[in-house]
Parts: C-alpha cells; structure tokens; sequence
C-alpha cells in the first residue's frame, strides 16, 4: 500500500484521478494515506533526542510521571529530586 502511496505522490496526479487510474477505491487509499502520515508523524517525533526539563525547585513533593517519547510512562509516587530525574534520563 505504501508503494501506492509513493506512485500517487510522483504521479502529480489527485488522489481521486490516482485511484481512478489503479482501480483503487478512494476511501482505502486515504485510509492508506492516513497511515502512511501518521507512521511519518511517529518517526518525527522519535528522532528528536533531547526534550527540555524544566523544575521549579529542587525536590518535588507531589507525584511526578515523565512520558517518553515511545509513550512509555514513568510514574513516582512520592517526590522524587531534580537530581535524581537528570541523572535517570541522561
């Protein structure tokens, strides 16, 4: 379905006039389309390797959850120290 995707975007064509032509139905190809976009979107956001932590003091009493970028949560408890969260994520 990708190579679809990527004969569309050569082909200068419109995505109807595309599927026309391949005899594909319009509304699967924008659901392909969609995916294709959405698994771009994912990769753009898992190559960039440094996100700004900021802290507004120096230990934390409420209960703190750091999301990385695959989606993964962290999640603490009790208050966890701005040392301890540089030191876990570098």
């Amino acid at each position: 379905m990708f190579d679809h995707i990527a004969s569309w975007q050569k082909s200068g064509q419109s995505q109807k006039k595309y599927c026309f032509d391949q005899n594909i139905r319009y509304h699967v190809f924008h659901y392909w389309f969609k995916r294709y976009r959405d698994g771009q979107d994912i990769k753009k956001e898992s190559s960039r390797s440094f996100v700004k932590l900021q802290i507004a003091s120096s230990f934390n009493t409420a209960p703190v959850e750091l999301i990385l970028p695959d989606g993964k949560r962290l999640l603490f408890h009790e208050g966890v120290s701005s040392e301890f969260l540089k030191a876990l994520i570098s």
